[in-house]
């Protein structure tokens, strides 16, 4: 008959830590790897967002250029600007705004303007003219100018009292220029 002996509890859990330590050292390895990726994740969507907004002020911006072109010299033609960020940036990010022609889509009476109360509408030198625009702004950057965002709007803009000088009617003639503005 053999006769067995019961070891001692420390001999029995010898080793134990070392594979109690090792498992929560991979649980904690694989929690700060996924933090990593959730960070860098976050990271990318911020710059995006970020990329998103600048390209969709800039495309806004040509709405100002246009409407102050077309009020200050009754210039309603296409034309197109460039808004350089930062010129001293490595990879030198600008963005290119094309904007369509202002086309007049409404031509009313002026119903607020007192100068027009002293006739008929037909007789008016004042009016409320609507013009329709699009614009699209092109965010590009790096050496070779690569497509980084872009972006398209449309708006309607109106103006009140306004003369409307036969420049804003050019547009109309021209049916490349006329389709370059969709809503």
């Amino acid at each position: 008959m053999t006769q067995t002996r019961s070891l001692p509890t420390l001999e029995r859990q010898r080793g134990s830590a070392y594979i109690a330590t090792l498992l929560a050292m991979v649980v904690l390895t694989i929690i700060g790897l996924s933090l990593a990726i959730i960070t860098q994740s976050e990271m990318q969507i911020g710059a995006n967002e970020r990329i998103i907004q600048r390209v969709f002020y800039s495309a806004d911006s040509g709405f100002a250029a246009s409407t102050v072109r077309a009020m200050v010299s009754n210039d309603y033609s296409a034309h197109s600007m460039t808004i350089d960020e930062n010129p001293s940036a490595l990879l030198k990010p600008k963005s290119i705004v094309n904007l369509s022609p202002m086309v007049p889509i409404l031509d009313a009476p002026c119903n607020l303007c007192e100068i027009n109360n002293a006739g008929t509408y037909g007789e008016t030198a004042y009016r409320r003219v609507s013009h329709a625009i699009m614009t699209t702004a092109n965010r590009v950057g790096g050496v070779e100018e690569t497509q980084i965002g872009k972006k398209t709007l449309g708006a309607m803009i109106d103006f009140q009292p306004w003369k409307d000088p036969p420049q804003a009617f050019l547009p109309l003639q021209d049916q490349e220029q006329l389709a370059s503005i969709r809503f």
